[in-house]
Protein backbone atom coordinates (compact mmCIF):
# COMPACT_ATOMS: atom_id res chain seq x y z
CA UNK A 1 0.00 0.00 0.00
CA UNK A 2 2.88 2.30 0.47
CA UNK A 3 1.92 3.35 -3.78
CA UNK A 4 -1.75 5.23 -1.78
CA UNK A 5 -1.78 7.54 0.53
CA UNK A 6 -6.08 7.19 0.79
CA UNK A 7 -8.10 4.25 0.31
CA UNK A 8 -11.49 5.20 -0.24
CA UNK A 9 -14.64 2.61 0.10
CA UNK A 10 -17.79 2.86 -1.35
CA UNK A 11 -20.68 1.57 1.02
CA UNK A 12 -23.65 -0.10 -0.81
CA UNK A 13 -22.36 -3.57 -2.67
CA UNK A 14 -19.20 -3.00 -1.71
CA UNK A 15 -19.09 -3.17 2.22
CA UNK A 16 -22.58 -4.47 2.90
CA UNK A 17 -24.79 -6.63 0.30
CA UNK A 18 -27.49 -3.94 0.11
CA UNK A 19 -28.13 -3.10 -3.33
CA UNK A 20 -30.83 -5.42 -3.49
CA UNK A 21 -32.45 -3.53 -0.75
CA UNK A 22 -31.96 -0.35 -2.04
CA UNK A 23 -33.77 -1.31 -5.50
CA UNK A 24 -36.28 -3.41 -4.20
CA UNK A 25 -37.30 0.00 -1.29
CA UNK A 26 -37.00 1.96 -4.96
CA UNK A 27 -39.50 -0.14 -7.14
CA UNK A 28 -41.55 -0.66 -4.21
CA UNK A 29 -42.10 2.98 -4.18
CA UNK A 30 -42.53 3.23 -8.02
CA UNK A 31 -45.38 0.69 -7.61
CA UNK A 32 -46.90 2.55 -5.41
CA UNK A 33 -46.52 5.49 -7.65
CA UNK A 34 -48.27 3.50 -10.44
CA UNK A 35 -44.92 2.98 -12.28
CA UNK A 36 -45.25 -1.06 -12.63
CA UNK A 37 -43.21 -0.32 -16.01
CA UNK A 38 -39.75 -0.87 -13.93
CA UNK A 39 -38.88 -3.85 -12.30
CA UNK A 40 -35.83 -5.06 -10.49
CA UNK A 41 -34.22 -5.83 -13.66
CA UNK A 42 -34.85 -3.00 -14.76
CA UNK A 43 -33.32 -1.11 -11.38
CA UNK A 44 -29.91 -3.27 -11.42
CA UNK A 45 -29.82 -2.20 -15.15
CA UNK A 46 -30.07 1.57 -14.42
CA UNK A 47 -30.14 2.58 -10.95
CA UNK A 48 -27.33 0.89 -9.48
CA UNK A 49 -25.12 3.55 -7.43
CA UNK A 50 -26.83 6.63 -8.06
CA UNK A 51 -28.77 8.89 -5.33
CA UNK A 52 -32.61 8.60 -5.29
CA UNK A 53 -32.82 11.84 -6.08
CA UNK A 54 -30.93 11.57 -9.29
CA UNK A 55 -33.67 8.07 -10.09
CA UNK A 56 -36.67 9.68 -9.71
CA UNK A 57 -35.77 12.83 -11.78
CA UNK A 58 -34.89 10.62 -14.61
CA UNK A 59 -37.99 9.22 -14.20
CA UNK A 60 -39.94 12.07 -14.17
CA UNK A 61 -38.09 13.10 -17.39
CA UNK A 62 -39.21 9.70 -19.01
CA UNK A 63 -42.66 9.74 -17.73
CA UNK A 64 -43.76 13.26 -16.62
CA UNK A 65 -44.68 11.46 -13.30
CA UNK A 66 -44.51 14.29 -10.14
CA UNK A 67 -43.60 12.29 -7.15
CA UNK A 68 -45.00 13.98 -3.98
CA UNK A 69 -42.59 15.52 -1.38
CA UNK A 70 -42.38 13.40 0.86
CA UNK A 71 -40.89 10.39 -1.91
CA UNK A 72 -37.38 10.33 -0.19
CA UNK A 73 -38.47 10.20 3.71
CA UNK A 74 -40.52 7.01 2.29
CA UNK A 75 -38.10 5.51 0.82
CA UNK A 76 -35.67 6.44 4.00
CA UNK A 77 -38.75 4.66 6.34
CA UNK A 78 -38.96 1.90 3.84
CA UNK A 79 -35.32 0.98 3.79
CA UNK A 80 -35.07 1.10 7.42
CA UNK A 81 -38.02 -1.26 7.89
CA UNK A 82 -36.64 -3.77 5.53
CA UNK A 83 -33.47 -4.03 6.39
CA UNK A 84 -33.27 -6.00 9.03
CA UNK A 85 -34.13 -9.27 6.75
CA UNK A 86 -33.06 -7.95 3.44
CA UNK A 87 -29.09 -6.38 4.05
CA UNK A 88 -26.59 -8.69 4.81
CA UNK A 89 -22.69 -8.39 5.26
CA UNK A 90 -20.44 -9.38 2.43
CA UNK A 91 -17.33 -11.72 3.45
CA UNK A 92 -14.50 -10.70 3.79
CA UNK A 93 -15.70 -7.07 4.40
CA UNK A 94 -14.54 -6.64 8.18
CA UNK A 95 -11.26 -8.17 7.79
CA UNK A 96 -10.13 -6.24 4.69
CA UNK A 97 -11.17 -2.82 6.41
CA UNK A 98 -9.94 -3.93 10.11
CA UNK A 99 -6.41 -4.44 8.07
CA UNK A 100 -6.67 -1.71 5.88
CA UNK A 101 -7.04 0.71 9.54
CA UNK A 102 -3.63 -0.34 10.73
CA UNK A 103 -1.88 0.41 7.41
CA UNK A 104 -2.96 3.39 5.76
CA UNK A 105 -6.01 6.39 6.10
CA UNK A 106 -9.70 5.07 5.13
CA UNK A 107 -12.85 6.60 4.29
CA UNK A 108 -15.84 6.01 2.84
CA UNK A 109 -17.40 7.92 -0.62
CA UNK A 110 -21.24 6.83 -0.96
CA UNK A 111 -23.85 8.06 -2.39
CA UNK A 112 -26.34 7.00 0.07
CA UNK A 113 -28.57 8.94 2.45
CA UNK A 114 -26.60 9.54 5.54
CA UNK A 115 -28.63 7.90 8.14
CA UNK A 116 -28.87 4.71 5.69
CA UNK A 117 -24.82 4.40 5.37
CA UNK A 118 -24.01 4.86 9.33
CA UNK A 119 -26.60 1.86 10.17
CA UNK A 120 -25.13 0.10 7.14
CA UNK A 121 -21.68 0.44 8.26
CA UNK A 122 -22.39 -0.52 11.96
CA UNK A 123 -24.33 -3.75 10.58
CA UNK A 124 -21.53 -4.55 8.67
CA UNK A 125 -19.44 -4.41 12.09
CA UNK A 126 -16.77 -1.85 10.28
CA UNK A 127 -18.56 1.56 11.70
CA UNK A 128 -15.32 1.80 14.59
CA UNK A 129 -12.88 1.93 11.67
CA UNK A 130 -14.11 5.09 10.23
CA UNK A 131 -13.86 8.63 11.47
CA UNK A 132 -17.06 10.56 11.66
CA UNK A 133 -15.70 12.86 9.60
CA UNK A 134 -14.37 10.17 6.92
CA UNK A 135 -17.52 9.00 5.88
CA UNK A 136 -18.65 11.23 2.87
CA UNK A 137 -22.12 11.08 1.91
CA UNK A 138 -24.50 12.06 -1.01
CA UNK A 139 -25.61 15.16 0.22
CA UNK A 140 -21.98 16.49 1.25
CA UNK A 141 -20.99 17.42 -2.34
CA UNK A 142 -23.15 19.46 -5.37
CA UNK A 143 -23.17 16.26 -7.49
CA UNK A 144 -23.47 12.49 -6.75
CA UNK A 145 -21.70 9.66 -8.60
CA UNK A 146 -20.71 9.77 -11.71
CA UNK A 147 -19.66 13.35 -11.06
CA UNK A 148 -16.23 13.13 -9.16
CA UNK A 149 -17.32 15.57 -6.66
CA UNK A 150 -17.75 13.46 -3.29
CA UNK A 151 -14.36 11.45 -4.48
CA UNK A 152 -12.37 15.15 -4.79
CA UNK A 153 -13.97 16.38 -1.61
CA UNK A 154 -12.96 12.84 0.47
CA UNK A 155 -9.17 13.88 -1.11
CA UNK A 156 -8.89 17.41 -0.14
CA UNK A 157 -10.26 16.98 3.36
CA UNK A 158 -7.99 14.48 4.16
CA UNK A 159 -5.09 15.70 2.70
CA UNK A 160 -4.37 13.20 -0.08
CA UNK A 161 -3.47 13.73 -4.01
CA UNK A 162 -6.22 12.00 -5.94
CA UNK A 163 -3.22 10.30 -7.90
CA UNK A 164 -2.40 8.90 -4.07
CA UNK A 165 -5.86 7.59 -3.44
CA UNK A 166 -7.26 3.81 -4.55
CA UNK A 167 -11.10 3.53 -4.40
CA UNK A 168 -13.15 -0.08 -3.81
CA UNK A 169 -16.34 0.37 -6.36
CA UNK A 170 -18.80 -2.27 -7.40
CA UNK A 171 -20.94 0.23 -9.80
CA UNK A 172 -20.35 2.06 -13.01
CA UNK A 173 -21.55 5.22 -11.68
CA UNK A 174 -18.98 5.01 -8.77
CA UNK A 175 -15.92 3.66 -11.07
CA UNK A 176 -16.78 6.64 -13.55
CA UNK A 177 -16.98 8.91 -11.05
CA UNK A 178 -13.40 7.87 -8.93
CA UNK A 179 -11.53 7.71 -12.51
CA UNK A 180 -13.15 11.39 -13.70
CA UNK A 181 -11.32 12.45 -10.01
CA UNK A 182 -8.14 10.93 -11.41
CA UNK A 183 -7.98 7.90 -8.57
CA UNK A 184 -7.31 3.87 -9.36
CA UNK A 185 -10.11 2.34 -9.09
CA UNK A 186 -10.87 -1.46 -8.51
CA UNK A 187 -14.33 -2.82 -9.41
CA UNK A 188 -15.99 -5.07 -6.61
CA UNK A 189 -18.34 -7.90 -8.64
CA UNK A 190 -18.93 -10.00 -5.80
CA UNK A 191 -22.58 -9.11 -5.18
CA UNK A 192 -25.77 -9.43 -7.24
CA UNK A 193 -24.25 -7.24 -9.49
CA UNK A 194 -22.14 -9.66 -10.64
CA UNK A 195 -24.86 -9.98 -13.75
CA UNK A 196 -23.79 -11.37 -16.78
CA UNK A 197 -21.53 -8.55 -18.65
CA UNK A 198 -20.87 -7.02 -15.41
CA UNK A 199 -17.81 -6.50 -15.00
CA UNK A 200 -16.81 -5.53 -18.88
CA UNK A 201 -19.26 -2.63 -17.67
CA UNK A 202 -16.57 -1.39 -14.77
CA UNK A 203 -13.59 -1.96 -16.64
CA UNK A 204 -15.28 0.09 -19.68
CA UNK A 205 -16.22 2.72 -16.58
CA UNK A 206 -12.22 2.64 -16.21
CA UNK A 207 -11.46 0.09 -13.13
CA UNK A 208 -7.79 -1.13 -13.46
CA UNK A 209 -8.97 -4.49 -11.93
CA UNK A 210 -11.92 -6.62 -11.35
CA UNK A 211 -12.60 -8.49 -8.22
CA UNK A 212 -15.05 -11.05 -7.49
CA UNK A 213 -14.17 -11.48 -3.57
CA UNK A 214 -13.22 -8.73 -0.80
CA UNK A 215 -11.03 -11.26 0.39
CA UNK A 216 -8.72 -11.66 -3.05
CA UNK A 217 -8.70 -7.50 -2.70
CA UNK A 218 -7.17 -7.77 1.02
CA UNK A 219 -4.91 -10.66 -0.54
CA UNK A 220 -3.92 -7.97 -3.60
CA UNK A 221 -3.29 -4.92 -1.32
CA UNK A 222 -1.64 -6.79 1.97
CA UNK A 223 0.10 -10.13 1.02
Amino acid sequence: MSDFDLLIFDCDGTLVDSEYLNNYATIQLLHGEGLTQYDMDYAFANFVGLRLKHILDDISKETGHVFPTDTVERYIALVEKLAPDQMKTIPGALELVAEASSRVKICVVSNGQRDNVLASLEMAGVRKYFEESYIFTGLMAPNPKPAPDLFLLAAERLNAQTNKCLVIEDSVAGVTGAVAAGMRTFGFVGTHTDQSGYAERLKKAGAAEIFTSLIHIRERLFR
